[in-house]
């Protein structure tokens, strides 16, 4: 099975002499094809700047990321943006809508930008599995917050990428829209093959993944396997508790 996502000893660090910071200290973690993995720690733990190291958003202070087999370390700026551009999707809490676009249109802009053609069937279906089937031609400013997630979410499934990134992806959502969406990031991996990584707060969120890697302080503390509420609530209990002391 092919690692589209692999993070060697990656360390990152905020700040310079007294004042450092290690968001990241020295992380190895790789993210198969075709998983879904949820990333957890307590607040401060560098569950998002894991995320943006791995994805090329940030750079690391040392240790090397590869996305889609490529390292990212010497590409500059405009090779990154291609490689994100055709490997990578992205969820994050700010939706990035554009406001003078429908929602179908912001659905396929990623796609337009790289000149590809949009699966139109495929589009139709993932807007109307996040619930917004009639509402494709309204504006970002007719729809609620949620509403505008389910666009970024519809967004990031539609372009079939290898790779899709999410942070908090249904930290706007009520609950039955964050089930319908979790569900969809699932069979995203187990039918078309999508190495999905999602950072969350929420132990429900986080047993629709096959794997949760658990943060603490910059370094992977522990992992589950085979995740439910309960044993990923009491492991992040387990861990903010351990420190505390």
């Amino acid at each position: 099975m092919s690692t589209p996502v692999q993070l060697t000893d990656v360390r990152k660090v905020y700040g310079t002499g007294l004042g450092a910071v290690d968001a990241l200290a020295g992380v190895t973690c790789g993210f198969a094809a075709g998983t879904f993995t949820a990333v957890m720690g307590p607040s401060g733990s560098g569950k998002s700047t894991l995320l943006h190291c791995a994805a090329g958003l940030d750079t690391p202070t040392a240790g090397e990321v590869q996305l889609a087999g490529q390292s990212l370390q010497g590409l500059d700026e405009t090779a990154l943006t291609e490689l994100r551009r055709e490997q990578v999707a992205f969820v994050f809490q700010s939706f990035n809508l554009m406001p003078a676009l429908t929602v179908r249109q912001n659905v396929v802009l990623p796609m337009t930008l790289a000149g590809k053609q949009p699966d139109d069937a495929w589009v139709t279906e993932v807007i109307r599995r996040v619930g917004l089937g009639e509402r494709v031609r309204h504006r970002p400013s007719e729809l609620s917050g949620g509403q505008q997630q389910r666009v970024a979410i519809a967004r990031a499934l539609a372009g079939h990428t290898a790779i899709t990134f999410a942070d908090e992806p249904t930290g706007a959502l009520d609950t039955s829209t964050a089930l319908e969406v979790l569900t969809l990031l699932r069979d995203q991996s187990r039918q078309l093959g999508q190495t999905i990584v999602m950072v969350t707060h929420d132990p429900v969120a986080a047993s629709y993944a096959d794997r949760v890697v658990f943060l603490v302080d910059g370094r992977i503390a522990s992992e589950s396997t085979a995740p439910t509420p309960e044993t990923v609530a009491t492991e992040l209990a387990h861990l903010s508790s351990t420190r505390s002391h």
